[in-house]
Parts: C-alpha cells; sequence; structure tokens
C-alpha cells in the first residue's frame, strides 16, 4: 500500500476548484482550463500562456473577430 505524500495531497485539494492559471509544482507548467470551450491549455511559464491563450480564443476556438 503506498502513501500518499501529504504536501502533493494539500496542493491537489487546495486548486482543485480554482479558475484561471493554475502553477503545477510537480510538473513545473502553468495549466489553464479555457472558458470558452473548455480545453485544456499547458505553458511553461506565464508569458507564454498568455500568448497560446490569446491565439487560442482569438484564432482557434472563436473563429477570429
Amino acid at each position: 500500500m503506498e502513501i500518499p505524500d501529504p504536501f502533493q495531497t494539500f496542493v491537489a485539494k487546495k486548486y482543485a476548484n480554482s479558475k484561471g492559471l493554475v502553477y503545477d509544482f510537480f510538473a513545473k507548467e502553468w495549466y489553464l482550463k479555457t472558458a470558452c470551450c473548455g480545453e485544456e491549455l499547458y505553458a511553461p511559464n506565464k508569458k507564454t500562456m498568455t500568448k497560446i491563450r490569446l491565439y487560442h480564443t482569438r484564432n482557434e476556438c472563436l473563429g477570429g473577430y
């Protein structure tokens, strides 16, 4: 039987219902679930996440504007 890591359990519970950008401490990347279509986006830093999010919402998901 595997004993769960208390810090990992704490982090998972803390961010279970969060919206917006979330930093995954163990994978060392940022995570975002888009509000428009629910797609999951991942990036190594916040600046790259912002670029990915804007490109996705403007060009892929909403079809441009």
